[in-house]
């Protein structure tokens, strides 16, 4: 018997024991703990939140905001995600989502221009205090959103603080021992018509509020956490504006004035030329005033937050998080919701005004407290250039992704129509088909390479984008075309590999190239600032599906050569220091298991599905539950969401993904994914059943990728879309065009005949 029966029939044993250590090392490599963060920060008297919807960092100059220019250099700052409810997030949304610590919706419809809900209602006075005006119908809408937002949070947590010391100081009395007085200042202040959506408790009530900045002392010494508002938009509309009865774009910059409705008498308003920047301007001194106001009044013993809290109007933008005070160096922010350096979320700073006055910060709330990392070389200039150039990388991947997956599935479609013809058609233009198929497959990795250099900082950055995808895919064409590498599964193996390779180096050296790519999310989408978003693991898992069918494997190493590298490539997707991709977890484990069963040579019965399955939610639940037991700021999403499980939540969590997924058909990659299956349909009609362990141990697990991905990713069918880009053209490359055997000529006995000679 050969060694490969032996595997076959008598292997269980051992391929089971093999199984069960791999599960062993991934489930240890998942339970180590994410990369170190800073020190946590002491606690403070106070802190005061200043929001300022739509102010960017373009809007930081040291001419016009002198305030906000100065702390820049003299704190720390980061760019600031403000995502919440769709793709750009409105004044409304943005106070609430601050108040809530979780992504949030206002209830006035969210047009381009944020004309309604940027139209906030002071609150009302009861006789004991305050109380949002329509906060019963804020709270429905976000019922229906499916982010279990509970508007409140925040407030809700301070007191949570102050019942807690009361309790404790009753305890203690009644214990004979010292009493700590309650700190009577736990709760929080809200000063303009958006702060007090921030500061409402989740019954829409709020301990002070007050119209104007006058009141910023007595609002100090009734509350520790204060919220401002300064009652300005920094936008590019004349509606944004504080003064609506001007019109900005039609004065010159220097005869904007406070409270001015006319130009200066020495100037013609009839040969003025527009300013299309002056609206903004004033804006954003208006807020730099305000700041100046607070940093004023602010003691050595508290702390100020400056944020762009929501985006003016549409498409959305990073905004920029200023952080000084008692205790803040200079220097970059971060927090364990981002795991980068240098960015922030919005409902990070929920947490960070809890953790400053030392209150718990609640499950409900989805941030952490932002963490400095201090830099001696930090400056105003270096903070308000990077995150220019921050928000010009992110703007850019938005202005080249449609177009991108617009290509890659158009292409994508004549890739798959070329793998039919390739192995089903004629020998005419099989050369064609052939190249076709390469350098479609290598169009989704020249994607990921494209974030190596600095495209967005190009005179004209599309044309440096395209110009980067159009080389890559050349390159590793020609590379897998040439005389050594052109034949049987090499090809395969050089784009595969590169594939791989690529992506691996990335997640070990900091994942930051797909970020600025159509390949991974950008840094305002707020969904993965790190890490390994769902498109690079489509390509990432299936290249890795790939090697491990096509690699020559001899011997022993055909059982453990797989496994290796399917262990390597779990981590790399798993691993809290690296992937941290939960679904994608799940669905390379479970495509590595049968295609590695199919590559030697098993039937894929229910028992090897329910074998895959299992094992795949094994490596899940006892990496997340692992992850669960960190510490909250420590947590990567999969062990938060093993927490909604236990608390009840994950519901609204899968509900959610499930809308997204479904969301997704009807996009570009749905019509790449599509002719894949036409695709896959003729060329089983007309090439008859796969007869090759590696052939069809790449089949299936290409097949599991693509349906099981868009299954448990909320990318849905654009998981399958760059699974098939890669895999399609390159499987049909691999198996090649057949040939039929010659059958050997049958004699004709009348010639064969020996002739007589006369």
């Amino acid at each position: 018997m050969t060694w490969e029966a032996g595997v076959r029939w008598r292997g269980g044993g051992s391929l089971v024991r093999g199984f069960a250590a791999a599960l062993a090392v991934v489930c240890a490599v998942l339970a180590l703990p994410p990369a170190a963060a800073a020190a946590e920060e002491d606690e403070v008297a106070g802190i005061i939140v200043v929001g300022v919807p739509g102010l960017a960092w373009t809007d930081i100059d040291e001419a016009v905001t002198p305030n906000l220019w100065g702390m820049a250099g003299s704190g720390a700052s980061a760019s600031m995600s403000v995502r919440t409810i769709g793709s750009w997030t409105c004044p409304e949304a943005g106070w609430l989502s601050l108040g809530a610590g979780e992504r949030a919706g206002g209830a006035a419809p969210r047009d381009a221009q944020c004309a309604a809900q940027s139209q906030l209602q002071a609150p009302v006075e009861d006789g004991g205090g305050w109380s949002v005006d329509g906060w019963d119908a804020l709270v429905e809408a976000n019922e229906s959103f499916n982010y279990g937002a509970r508007l409140g949070s925040l407030a809700d947590a301070v007191a949570a603080m102050a019942a807690a010391e009361r309790t404790a100081a009753i305890e203690a009395e009644a214990a004979g021992e010292p009493v700590v007085e309650p700190d009577p200042g736990a709760c929080v202040a809200g000063i303009g018509d958006g702060a007090a959506l921030a500061a409402a408790d989740t019954e829409g009530r709020i301990s002070f509020w007050a119209p104007e900045l006058a009141s910023l002392g007595e609002a100090m010494a009734a509350c520790d956490v204060v919220v401002v508002d300064p009652g300005v938009i920094v936008g590019d509309t004349a509606d944004a504006a504080p003064d609506t009865s001007t019109d900005y774009d039609q004065l010159g910059e220097d005869d904007i004035g406070v409270g001015t409705d006319e130009p200066s008498a020495d100037v013609d308003a009839g040969e003025i030329e527009p300013e299309p920047d002056a609206v903004r301007k004033r804006a954003a001194a208006v807020a730099d005033a305000a700041v100046g106001e607070v940093e004023a009044a602010l003691p050595d013993d508290w702390r100020l937050l400056v944020a762009g809290v929501s985006d003016a109007s549409a498409p959305s933008a990073l905004h920029p998080v200023l952080y000084s005070g008692a205790g803040v160096e200079p220097g970059e922010l971060t927090s364990a919701t981002t795991g980068r350096d240098g960015y922030v979320q919005l409902v990070d700073l929920t947490a960070t005004a809890l953790g400053a006055v030392g209150a718990e910060v609640p499950a409900t709330v989805a941030g952490a407290p932002i963490q400095v990392l201090p830099d001696a070389d930090h400056t105003s200039a270096s903070a308000v250039a990077r995150g220019i150039d921050e928000t010009a990388a992110s703007q850019a991947v938005i202005s080249v992704s449609f177009v991108f997956y617009s290509v890659l599935s158009a292409i994508g479609v004549i890739a798959v129509a070329a793998a039919v013809w390739l192995l089903c058609g004629s020998d005419r233009y099989r050369g064609l088909a052939r190249t076709v198929c390469l350098a479609v497959a290598a169009m989704p990795v020249a994607g990921v390479a494209a974030g190596i250099p600095h495209w967005w900082r190009a005179e004209h950055p599309q044309l440096a984008f395209w110009g980067i995808i159009a080389a890559g895919m050349a390159v590793l064409t020609v590379a897998a075309s040439l005389p050594w590498t052109r034949h049987g599964a090499r090809p395969v193996l050089v784009i595969a590999g590169a594939a791989a390779l690529l992506i691996a180096v990335d997640q070990v050296s900091g994942a930051t190239w797909p970020l600025h790519t159509p390949m991974g999310y950008t840094a305002q989408a707020g969904a993965r600032f790190t890490g390994l978003g769902n498109y690079a693991f489509s390509v990432f898992a299936a290249a890795v599906i790939l090697l491990v069918a096509f690699l020559p494997w001899k011997g022993r190493a055909r059982v453990w050569g797989p496994v290796l590298i399917g262990v390597c490539a779990v981590v790399i997707v798993g691993a809290p220091n690296l992937g941290r991709d939960m679904g994608g977890t799940l669905t390379l484990v479970a495509a590595g298991i049968l295609c590695c069963l199919k590559l030697w040579g098993r039937k894929l019965s229910l028992g090897a599905l329910a074998l895959a399955g299992g094992i795949a939610f094994a490596v899940f639940a006892i990496g997340g539950f692992l992850d669960y037991l960190r510490p909250q700021e420590d947590q990567t999403h999969l062990g938060r969401f093993v927490g909604s499980v236990l608390d009840g939540t994950a519901a609204n969590i899968l509900i959610r993904k499930a809308d997204a997924a479904i969301g997704t058909i009807g996009r570009p990659l749905t019509w790449v994914s599509l002719a894949a299956l036409i695709g896959a349909i003729v060329i089983w009609r007309k090439r008859a059943p796969i007869r090759s362990n590696e052939v069809a141990a790449a089949a299936v697990g290409l097949s599991a990728v693509a349906v099981l991905g868009a299954v448990v990713n909320d990318s849905g069918i654009a998981v399958t879309g760059f699974t098939t880009a890669l895999g399609f053209g390159l499987l049909a490359v691999a198996v090649g065009p057949r040939t039929e055997r010659a059958e050997p000529a049958t004699p004709d006995p009348v010639a064969a005949a020996p002739t007589s000679k006369n």
